[in-house]
This record gives C-alpha cells, sequence and structure tokens, in this order.
C-alpha cells in the first residue's frame, strides 16, 4: 500500500544542477469535497490548483500562510488554495453554474471535463506570502494564458521568477472526489558561473530531465504500490537523483465565529439588515461549509 500520499518529496538532479518536488494528493482532497458539492469540472479545477498550491508553496521558505488565487472572468471566477507552513490546505471555487452550462452547450461538449483555464477566460494568477503583521506582504501576479493550469504556472516562473521550470498536472476521478498529482523540476542558478553541473552539458541535461519527465504516465503516479520515492528513482536514476526530505500535507479550515463575526460587525446596519433571514445572519465558510448564526443585537453590540 502506498505510503506516501498528501506528502511532497523535495529532490535534486545531476550533482544539484535542477531541484524538483513531487506532490500526490488523496486523502486531503476527501476531506474537502467531503464538505463542499462541485460539480464535476469545478472539482476537478479545484484539486488542481490544490496540487499546484502544494507546489508553489514547498519552492518557498516561509513561517504562515502562502495562498494562490486564480481569478478569471468566466463561469468559474476563482479558484483559491492556501497553504500554511505547518502544512494544512484547504481550497474552494467560486462559479456560475447556468453559464458554464450555456458554455458548454455552445462548445457541444456537455458531459466533458474542460481544462481550469478554458472556465476562467480572461484573469490573474496570484500567489501571496503572510509571514504576519511584523512582516511585509510578498506577492506575485501574472496574467493567465496557457490551455491547461500547468501551462500558466510555467509562464508565471518564465516571466516572473525569470526560472526554468518544467510541470506536469495529473487529476484522476474517484469514488470521494478527486485525486491528483503534480510533478516540477527546475534549474538552479549559477553561483560563479557553475551550477553543479559542466556549464556546457547543463542544457542537454536539462532536455534530458524533460523528456523523462514528460513520459511518466498517470497509472503510474496513481499507483497504490509505487511511492512517490519509486517513481523519482524509475524516471531518474541516470540523473543521480538524491532525495533531500519529505514534507506531509493535511486538510484544515481557518475559519471560525470570532472572525466572521468581526468581519459582520464592521458591515453598516443596512447592510446587516439586508442580509437577515428569519431574525438572524448565517454565514457558510466557503472552504469548510462550516454554517455560523448571528442575530441583529450581536453584531450592532460587538
Amino acid at each position: 500500500m502506498n505510503k506516501q500520499l498528501d506528502k511532497c518529496v523535495y529532490f535534486n538532479l545531476d550533482n544539484n544542477a535542477f531541484r524538483g518536488r513531487i506532490v500526490r494528493l488523496s486523502h486531503t482532497l476527501n476531506e474537502i469535497f467531503s464538505r463542499t458539492s462541485y460539480p464535476e469540472n469545478v472539482g476537478a479545477a479545484v484539486a488542481e490548483t490544490s496540487v499546484l498550491g502544494a507546489l508553489f508553496a514547498s519552492l518557498l521558505k516561509y513561517d504562515g500562510l502562502f495562498t494562490l488565487q486564480i481569478q478569471g472572468d468566466g463561469p468559474i471566477s476563482v479558484l483559491v488554495t492556501d497553504v500554511t507552513s505547518a502544512g494544512k490546505i484547504r481550497s474552494c471555487a467560486k462559479y456560475d453554474l447556468e453559464a458554464m452550462e450555456k458554455a458548454q452547450a455552445l462548445r457541444k461538449t456537455q458531459g466533458e471535463l474542460e481544462e481550469a483555464p478554458f472556465w476562467l477566460g480572461k484573469g490573474v494568477l496570484i500567489f501571496t506570502v503572510d509571514q504576519g503583521e511584523s512582516t511585509e506582504l510578498y506577492q506575485g501576479v501574472v496574467d493567465l494564458q496557457g490551455k491547461t493550469l500547468a501551462d500558466c504556472a510555467m509562464r508565471y516562473f518564465k516571466k516572473s521568477e525569470q526560472i526554468d521550470t518544467y510541470l506536469r498536472i495529473f487529476r484522476q476521478k474517484t469514488s470521494n472526489g478527486w485525486e491528483t498529482a503534480g510533478i516540477l523540476i527546475q534549474k538552479m542558478p549559477s553561483v560563479g558561473g557553475k551550477n553543479g553541473a559542466d556549464e556546457d552539458n547543463t542544457d542537454e541535461l536539462w532536455n534530458e530531465n524533460k523528456i523523462l519527465l514528460e513520459s511518466l504516465k498517470q497509472e503510474e503516479i496513481f499507483s497504490s504500490s509505487l511511492g512517490l520515492n519509486d517513481i523519482l528513482f524509475r524516471l531518474f536514476h541516470e540523473h543521480q537523483v538524491r532525495v533531500i526530505k519529505e514534507s506531509e500535507y493535511f486538510f484544515g479550515c481557518r475559519c471560525n465565529r470570532e472572525k466572521l463575526l468581526n468581519t459582520l460587525s464592521a458591515m453598516s446596519e443596512e447592510d446587516i439588515n439586508d442580509m437577515i433571514e428569519n431574525g438572524h445572519i448565517t454565514a457558510t465558510c466557503g472552504f469548510c461549509g462550516e454554517k455560523y448564526h448571528f442575530d441583529k443585537g450581536e453584531l450592532l453590540k460587538h
């Protein structure tokens, strides 16, 4: 049985000329989808955003919260995943089901899975690192271009970070929702003209590693008998693959009643009155589905 679910394995290749990450999310996504019901295409987009967020976060050193947010003008307007430095992941989406159905009717693709960028339309990919009040917020933004989320992410690294990056994202439907996996490799920056490999040979090695990564099959990365380490050694055994460490992920929502109470209390009395139904206001967390109930007097006194 696979013991490397909901984990990220950090690795290097070719005498540290390249670094990489491989992630597989299973139980974490089960928890996400057990709390919120999404149409199939939205669920697929949420699952892919979750693994992409885990990959992005694994490349950074931070103590706090990493957030990946993808916004667009399409039927899916927002996809969000955040990852704490302790490994807690939560994800959600905002979407217009009627607009999704109309879009597929025009394309005559009802019942088929479309790639997330199709649903998002024109938009931006944003990532934010928040390490608390005493530190400066770090943010990266790039316009959303590409046929897949992997394409959009690679464009981000090329345009904003100037780092050669190659990545693949996999998804498969399960009885509990979705399972996803992702793997990426990056060229390490040269230090003093050297980056761990013969400079003249680096491009050739990079191309070889991309070809090997492209050879990875879905049935391999989702195999119940292959761990992430097994996959890495099968792919890169001729490229001095070296596992550095691994980290673990699990579902965790950060919503609480006090936060929502503070948010709602800051609204005008007119806006509060507009939200009242049957004598109270009900707020539902978009990440975990938890419902919180407030009465008007409680909000005005706070």
